[in-house]
Order: C-alpha cells, then structure tokens, then sequence
C-alpha cells in the first residue's frame, strides 16, 4: 500500500502527517485487497478560511485498488476530525468492495 499525502494553503507538521498515515494504514484491515502493493492511496488535505469556521478544513481520500477507485470527502473545523470523518466513510465503501471482490471469486 502507498500513500500519499498532498496538502493545500495547509503546511503539515511531522506529526499531522504521522497520524493520518496511521489512519489511514489501519484501513488495511478492513480487506486484504486494500494492503496490497497495487493499492495506492492519496490524500488531499485542504484549509481555506471560510465564514464558518467548522468548514476550514478538508479532506479527501482516494483508494486506487485492484479493478476499482474508492473516493469519500468531508469538511471540519478540525483536522484530525475531518481526517476520521473522512475515514469512516471510505469504510463503508471498502465493505461493499470487499463483498463484491468475494462474490465474484466464488463465482470462478
């Protein structure tokens, strides 16, 4: 799996990088498929100054897996918050990935 984090208007400390690869490394045990070599995943960090502060950060996470692209997007005020937000809706998607990949190997 590789990850890639970019960042925009945003400069991210050592340990702001460090906690959402954690976060994002411990989606690999959500399908087997996803800690594959052939998966990249990029996300996009963002910060704009907006007029509602609970808006100013964003992120968006883009798994690139074996036969598919998995995308989910949310907006905090915080951003570890939006970086879990962001997480725990690409969970859904990976389960409904993983249930398909199974069915269709059962299949063959």
């Amino acid at each position: 799996m590789q990850i890639r984090i970019i960042s925009q208007n945003i400069t991210l400390s050592d340990e702001q990088e460090a906690m959402i690869t954690e976060k994002v490394e411990k989606l690999s045990t959500y399908a087997v498929r996803i800690s594959d070599e052939s998966t990249e995943i990029k996300v996009d960090i963002g910060y704009k100054n907006s007029k509602s502060p609970e808006d100013s950060y964003s992120c968006s996470l883009t798994l690139f897996v074996p036969g598919d692209t998995l995308r989910a997007e949310a907006l905090d005020g915080s951003l570890r918050n939006v970086v879990d937000d962001t997480v725990e809706k690409i969970k859904g998607q990976i389960e409904r990935y993983k249930d398909k990949t199974q069915h269709i190997s059962e299949h063959k």
